[in-house]
């Protein structure tokens, strides 16, 4: 897809890397997909959206997954909501908020939300965390390379999730990784060095 056709998804980098926040990767995708309902309403604040609508695009095909995800996006205030018991067959109305106290934001194309069925919710949150570390304006590193306990201590999801959804995504072609082995540094308190794993998000292939 052209550049001038693509339309763009931007998500705070706050919310991204759980930088005072706590937020798991369903609640992501949610948060996610809310975000573009209100730039589809051309809204401020106030959105409706459908349930099937949501269980659609993430995947997440139980309510109660659902609803626990509004608690956990209403109580860390990225949202306020209305209801106790999660409407089932008419819109959800809830109202978007802005916690984050800072205005730096990651973007890629809404294509990626559309791929949640295949890359699933994790390799969502990855592709963000990946690129939320890329300067496109340094032509010289278009890559970053955040470490596997970084990622952990970040996103909270476990080593064994994050190589099998870097698999998966190097598999659809949407990430590539240039691995670093170890090597040997004499001036190193062990005598080693390691260099983390590189990673490019191809926005070309979103």
């Amino acid at each position: 897809m052209s550049k001038e056709k693509r339309i763009w998804l931007q998500i705070p980098n706050e919310i991204i890397r759980n930088t005072g926040f706590n937020i798991d990767e369903k609640s992501f995708a949610i948060y996610a997909f809310l975000l573009f309902k209100r730039f589809q309403a051309f809204s401020n604040g106030e959105i409706d959206v459908l349930l099937k609508d949501i269980k659609f695009v993430t995947g997440i095909t139980d309510n109660r997954t659902v609803k626990k995800c509004f608690s956990i996006l209403s109580d860390q205030d990225l949202i306020r909501v209305d209801f106790d018991s999660l409407p089932i067959n008419n819109p959800i109305h809830f109202t978007m908020l802005k916690p984050y106290k800072e205005n730096y934001f990651t973007q890629l194309p809404l294509n990626l939300l559309k791929s949640l069925d295949t890359i699933g919710v994790i390799g969502f949150r990855l592709m963000y965390y990946y690129e939320s570390f890329i300067n496109r304006e340094n032509v010289t590193k278009q890559f970053c390379y955040p470490s596997y306990e970084t990622i952990q201590e970040d996103l909270g999801i476990s080593n064994f999730s994050v190589t099998k959804y870097n698999k998966l995504l190097v598999k659809e072609k949407l990430i590539t990784i240039t691995k670093h082995k170890v090597e040997y540094d004499p001036f190193g308190d062990s005598g080693l060095e390691r260099f983390n794993n590189h990673y490019t998000v191809n926005l070309h292939m979103i």
